[in-house]
């Protein structure tokens, strides 16, 4: 499968990229590439935003650089997969396409749009159709997997929650009094519940999997990285400060064993020599 993946997208790739490039010489084609690539920067922008909040509690605008790292993570894979996911639309204005061609046949036009060399146009656009819908399949599998785009995964599985009610509906009248009947009564929809619940299940546990990744390697940057060892502020004795503003510090704790840890993260007063001395009493340094 990875092969026959490889090979229809390498083909797609190689028949696209020639318009591509005409499409950027021209001026009005090279703003609406910059346009979108812009929409889906600003896109990760905010996501990686959202993942630093997540993480610490407090805004991102006081984690500049782990804000822009978030961004870095970001960024590629958003790219990668919009790019795919703009190709794969293309393919799917085929059918118009061969529809088109067909209507013409009888007017001498066997070949609109195709180069000279295609001597098949239309079993060839039935060949791209089925390969770009393989590569949707593919696309979004992988999206799922790696939970990469959360949404993909939340959608599937709310079309599986949203099959598994049908099926509920349909058997019984009424689901709450008739479905375990139902299910000891005909042992075919059992097992098709099993399944879809199964299914739900490793979409729940999936779909999150790609964005716990990045927030722990956020999290190890964080402590690593952004915050410091030192400051004017007390804090507690091997933990790290990142400095709010002149009155309020993060401060970020390692938790647990080296090999299991995890960090806490703490929004105090500053107390340092000048001021914050009136929350002494209510800090433990």
């Amino acid at each position: 499968m990875i092969l026959i993946t490889a090979l229809a997208l390498i083909a797609m790739l190689s028949e696209f990229w020639p318009k591509f490039i005409k499409i950027w010489d021209s001026l009005p084609g090279r703003a609406m590439i910059l346009l979108f690539y812009a929409f889906v920067a600003n896109y990760a922008l905010v996501q990686s935003s959202g993942q630093v909040n997540d993480i610490t509690g407090v805004s991102a605008d006081y984690l500049p650089y782990t804000h822009n790292f978030a961004v870095l993570l970001s960024i590629p894979v958003w790219f990668f997969i919009t790019s795919l996911v703009v190709l794969l639309i293309i393919q799917f204005t085929i059918p118009l396409y061969l529809f088109v061609l067909l209507l013409l046949r009888p007017f001498g036009l066997h070949a609109l749009w195709h180069p000279p060399g295609y001597r098949f146009p239309f079993m060839t656009g039935l060949v791209r159709f089925g390969a770009g819908l393989y590569l949707l399949a593919q696309l979004a599998l992988l999206a799922t997997y790696t939970g990469a785009l959360n949404g993909v995964s939340t959608t599937a599985a709310n079309i599986i929650n949203g099959l598994e009610s049908d099926l509920i509906v349909n058997v019984a009248a009424n689901p709450q009094e008739k479905i375990t009947s139902a299910m000891k009564n005909d042992p075919e929809l059992a097992r098709s519940m099993a399944e879809l619940d199964k299914a739900t299940e490793q979409f729940s546990q999936q779909s999150s999997a790609y964005e716990h990744k990045v927030k722990r390697i956020l999290a190890n940057f964080i402590f690593d990285n952004e915050a410091d060892s030192k400051s004017r502020c007390e804090h507690t004795t091997g933990s790290r400060v990142i400095e709010l503003n002149d009155y309020e510090i993060l401060e970020v704790s390692k938790q647990g064993s080296a090999e299991d840890f995890y960090y806490t993260y703490q929004v105090k007063p500053c107390i340092s020599a000048a001021i914050g001395h009136q929350f002494k009493s209510n800090t433990t340094p």
